[in-house]
C-alpha cells in the first residue's frame, strides 16, 4: 500500500520479493497494489487512489479513480495528468457527492470529490502511475496537492517462457479497390488513339467507286418510244378489265407525244381543236388530219362525255394508233413542211 501520512511528505510502495517465481511475484504484487493508497495531501482532507485492473497486458485499458474527502465549502479542481511516454491517459470525469448528518435538518458534513480517467501503459514491467494534482480553493493562492503514486504490473501479450506460441504471419496494407487502381485517363486515351487508327485505315482502304462508262447515248426514234408505250399498254389489259375510259387517256397521251416529236407544231396542253389546226397548218395530209381529229373526239366524249364504248372499240383505236406510228406519219408532213417554208 502506498500513501501519505498526517505531516509525513513521503511515500512507500510495497515491491514483489526478489529471488521467486514470476507468476509467484505477480500473485504478491497485485495482492499489495489492489489496495487502495490513501493519505492526506492536505490537513483535514482524506485522498485516496486506485486503479482497476492493477495487472494487464500491453496496452490493454485500467480505470484510474482517484477521490478526495473535504468539507463542503472546500472547492476542488482536479487537473490535468503529467505527460508520460509509457502512458496514454483519456478523458477526466468528475464528481461531487456529499453526506448528511441526519434526516431532520439534512445538514452536510462532508463532500466526496471523485476522478475517472481511462490509461493505457505501453510499458512491459512495472509502471509508477504518478499521482494527479487537485486543486483546492479559488482566487489568488490556490492549494495544489497530488494524490498518492501508485503503481502497474504490466504483462507483454506473449511470454518469453511460451515455446509453442506461433506468431501470425505479416500481412501488408489492404490495397485499394482494382476500379481505384486503374489509370483511367491512360485507358481513356489509349482507345481513343486506337479507334483513330481504325478510321485511318478504314479511310484508305476505301475503294473508290469506279468511273462508269459512258458510250455513245443511243438515240430512240419517236416511232420506237411510241410503240414501246402501245405494248406497255397493251400488256395491262385496261379493256379486258372495263377501264374503257382510262385506256382512251393512255392512248391520247401516246399519239399526242409523237406528234409532238414528229411534227413540232402541236403544243402540250393543246386542247383536241387547237391541235386539229396545228396539224393543218403543218401540211399533214387530210386523210390522216380526218384519222387523228375522229379519235381525238371520241376519246373526249369516252373521257369527258362518260360516252359508252366497247372493247372492240377500244381495240379497234389501239390498233389505229399503232398502224399510224408504224406507217410513219411524220415523214409523209416532212416534204409538205419544206414546201410551206
Amino acid at each position: 500500500m502506498s500513501g501519505w501520512r498526517a505531516g509525513d511528505t513521503t511515500w512507500a510502495a510495497g515491491r514483489p520479493q526478489h529471488g521467486a517465481s514470476r507468476r509467484w511475484a505477480v500473485a504478491v504484487a497485485a495482492a499489495l497494489l489492489l489496495t487502495p493508497a490513501v493519505g492526506w495531501p492536505q490537513d483535514g482532507v482524506v485522498a485516496r487512489v486506485e486503479v482497476r485492473p492493477q495487472v494487464l497486458h500491453l496496452g490493454e485499458r485500467a480505470i484510474y479513480r482517484g477521490y478526495v474527502v473535504v468539507s463542503p465549502a472546500t472547492a476542488v479542481r482536479w487537473l490535468p495528468p503529467d505527460p508520460n511516454e509509457a502512458l496514454t491517459w483519456g478523458e477526466r470525469h468528475a464528481r461531487r457527492t456529499s453526506r448528511y448528518a441526519g434526516s431532520v435538518d439534512h445538514s452536510r458534513i462532508e463532500d466526496t470529490v471523485a476522478v475517472e480517467i481511462a490509461v493505457q501503459a505501453f510499458q512491459p514491467g512495472r509502471v509508477v502511475l504518478p499521482g494527479l494534482r487537485v486543486q483546492f480553493g479559488e482566487g489568488a493562492s490556490p492549494i495544489v496537492q497530488r494524490l498518492p503514486n501508485t503503481v502497474l504490473i504490466v504483462e507483454p501479450i506473449m511470454t518469453p517462457a511460451d515455446s509453442e506460441a506461433t506468431l501470425r504471419d505479416v500481412h501488408g496494407p489492404l490495397a485499394a479497390p482494382w476500379w481505384e487502381r486503374v489509370p483511367w485517363i491512360l485507358v481513356i486515351a489509349a482507345v481513343l488513339a486506337l479507334v483513330a487508327v481504325l478510321l485511318l485505315i478504314r479511310m484508305l482502304r476505301r475503294r473508290r467507286p469506279a468511273p462508269a462508262v459512258v458510250g455513245p447515248a443511243r438515240v430512240v426514234s419517236p416511232a420506237e418510244a411510241a410503240l414501246a408505250a402501245l405494248a406497255e399498254l397493251r400488256a395491262r389489259k385496261l379493256p379486258d378489265q372495263d377501264r374503257i375510259a382510262e385506256h382512251a387517256f393512255h392512248l391520247g397521251q401516246i399519239l399526242r407525244r409523237f406528234l409532238e416529236s414528229t411534227v413540232g407544231t402541236p403544243r402540250p396542253g393543246d386542247t383536241t381543236r387547237e391541235l386539229v389546226v396545228r396539224l393543218e397548218q403543218a401540211g399533214l395530209g387530210q386523210d390522216d388530219v380526218r384519222r387523228l381529229a375522229g379519235l381525238l373526239r371520241g376519246w373526249d366524249r369516252i373521257k369527258f362525255a362518260r360516252e359508252p364504248a366497247t372493247r372492240d372499240e377500244a381495240l379497234r383505236t389501239e390498233s389505229a394508233v399503232e398502224a399510224y406510228v408504224r406507217r410513219g406519219g411524220a415523214t409523209a408532213a416532212a416534204p409538205a413542211q419544206r414546201e410551206v417554208a
